[in-house]
């Protein structure tokens, strides 16, 4: 049933955007690891890559379909969107991006290092408690949020040159992994020991967006997003998809241009270290006690047994998730290697008629429908919980209170 229903939701081609972050399945397993390796349930853990996917969901994802779809379909997600515009506007601040380069200070990248910190905190342990949802709506937005909040940790891994750095020849090595893998330090790790970020020997830098025509440092050049380095130029006439690597041929790992396994490697390189630095996350957070109690009760969530149509929420949500990511060329790459691809190639070329999309009264139907753009504001609907608990608490305003507003981060 599942691959058939993804099969049906390949047909919409309604995510296309530069400002993502690593491409979503790397999004996913680095979520999916953290899972693993904190104990939390089959249930717990596709709910928290739910809402790892949000910040892409309600930021790119809505902004492309917002100027994408025409007629009902373009009304109703409007309609949709306009009780999101909140979050819209955080989702902008969870991907580490240098917005309009004002990210010059290794001081700067700190500040929101710590306030994302500050918040994840607080939103779990202190403002999920002091709502008057049930049990059932707190451990949804519990996840969600650990899950959005670890998507910004991982896109500054892969957003910017930190893996370009030679940290050997600093007093922070480089790890060793049990597969014979190298990761960088993560920020804290190099923090605690460095001292005050303005006085490392190296400057940070994350790819500027929107990207900027005849610049080397733009988001495009420098993301890790797939295992091919391989992305649109969006700065350039005709949107080119060419190789990055030439912009990551520096660092222990480096990249070669005409040689994918370098680019593998490298791009490994940067996920990785977005796994290590996404389980320090979550035990930071927890340090946080009431935050710890929260995720404690959420973690161990089972489904199936007593809620099967959350159950149902959660699968087309999945299905939202992979559909969208696979036909806009961002699951792993325009051309996904091996088994990623296989989904997506066999998928994409399957055809569906809009007359076959005339009933809703199953999630076939509305996912069919969904490829002619009216039945979107369906499909969104019966993901139910999962995008509403964000209309209703406004998660990603809360999650990027004081880092910035109108596309611009607050100045520390």
């Amino acid at each position: 049933m599942f691959r058939k229903l993804v099969a049906l939701f390949m047909l919409l081609a309604l995510l296309a955007s530069p400002a993502s972050g690593f491409d979503s399945f790397w999004h996913s397993e680095a979520t999916r690891k953290v899972a693993e390796a904190n104990g939390f349930s089959e249930d717990a853990r596709k709910i928290m890559q739910l809402g790892n996917f949000s910040p892409d969901f309600f930021g790119p994802v809505s902004d492309f379909a917002a100027n994408t779809l025409h007629g009902q379909g373009l009304n109703a997600l409007n309609q949709y969107l306009a009780k999101s515009a909140q979050d819209r506007d955080a989702a902008i601040f969870l991907h580490f991006d240098n917005l309009n380069g004002e990210l010059d200070r290794n001081s700067k990248f700190d500040a929101l290092f710590n306030r994302l910190l500050t918040n994840t905190q607080w939103v779990i342990g202190g403002y999920i408690k002091q709502t008057n949802a049930d049990e059932r709506t707190r451990k949804t937005m519990t996840l969600i949020v650990l899950g959005a909040s670890l998507h910004a940790i991982q896109d500054f891994y892969s957003h910017s040159d930190w893996i370009h750095h030679d940290f050997n020849n600093t007093a922070v090595k480089l790890v060793h992994l049990p597969a014979g893998e190298l990761r960088a330090p993560t920020w804290f790790e190099y923090r605690d020991k460095a001292g005050d970020p303005d006085k490392w020997p190296f400057q940070v830098k994350t790819g500027i967006y929107p990207p900027v025509a005849g610049a080397v440092n733009t988001h495009t050049h420098m993301n890790h997003d797939n295992s091919r380095l391989l992305y649109r130029e969006y700065e350039t006439a005709g949107q080119p998809l060419v190789s990055q690597a030439k912009y990551h041929d520096a660092g222990p790992v480096p990249a070669h241009e005409q040689d994918e396994a370098s680019a593998f490697a490298h791009q490994q390189m940067a996920y990785n270290t977005a796994v290590a630095a996404s389980i320090e996350w979550v035990k930071k957070v927890e340090e946080y006690a009431d935050a710890k109690a929260a995720i404690e009760s959420a973690k161990s969530w089972q489904l199936k047994l007593k809620d099967p149509k959350l159950v149902r929420e959660l699968e087309a949500g999945q299905i939202t998730e992979m559909a969208l990511s696979c036909a806009a060329g961002k699951w792993d790459g325009e051309d996904p290697p091996g088994d990623r691809g296989v989904l997506c190639k066999t998928v994409v070329d399957q055809t569906v008629t809009p007359s076959s999309a005339s009933s809703a009264a199953n999630i076939e139907s509305i996912i069919v429908g969904l490829a002619t753009g009216a039945a979107f504001p369906y499909a969104l609907k019966y993901t139910g919980k999962f995008w509403d608990v964000h209309r209703q608490y406004h998660l990603l305003d809360h999650l990027a209170d004081g880092i910035g507003s109108a596309r611009h981060y607050s100045q520390k």
